[in-house]
């Protein structure tokens, strides 16, 4: 054996536990990346669940303004405060749900009360802690309904940073 091969058969030794060794870096490049991408999976599932619950809320809201549209004389029913309680409604449908539909007849009080229970049972059914209130906007001539889910309140509701969603709407009512 000449001193040619013993020097090639050594070198092919070392390579095979280089190879072992880009191996291993390469398991953990790609077990890096994995959950790099698992991650990513769980934000893009957080996001479209927040991005449900705010469809939800905002056709909730434009619920509760079209129901205030279609009674103007009802007005001063839904956009005082007291009037939308904010602790959750007791479970079942609501005992005023078939008040004012169909033959009875009810005065344009009677019909804010109902259509706010309806929204309050609503909110507490598609939202996880919903909650929905109705009041005049501060600064502004129109009506601003705000829905809110979680922790967050309608009351103190802010847009940018709380589970919430606040739509202002100018109710025009004949003279």
């Amino acid at each position: 054996m000449n001193a040619l091969s013993v020097c090639k058969y050594s070198r092919a030794e070392r390579q095979q536990g280089v190879s072992m060794i880009e191996i291993l870096v390469a398991l953990l490049i790609v077990s890096i990346g994995v959950l790099g991408y698992a991650g990513l999976q769980l934000r893009a599932l957080n996001s479209t669940e927040d991005a449900h619950y705010r469809t939800q809320a905002t056709a909730l809201a434009q619920d509760v303004i079209e129901r205030m549209a279609a009674n103007p004389r009802g007005q001063n029913g839904y956009t005082t405060g007291n009037d939308w309680p904010l602790e959750a409604p007791t479970s079942g449908m609501p005992a005023s749900w078939g008040a004012c539909l169909g033959a009875n007849d009810c005065t344009p009080a009677q019909m804010a009360a109902s259509d706010i229970e309806q929204a309050r049972w609503f909110a507490a059914q598609m939202l996880p802690g919903g909650r929905v209130r109705a009041e005049q906007c501060t600064g502004a001539q129109g009506v601003c309904v705000t829905v809110a889910w979680g922790n967050a309140s309608p009351a103190e509701c802010n847009p940018l940073r709380d589970q919430c969603v606040r739509m202002e709407a100018i109710i025009w009512t004949a003279p």
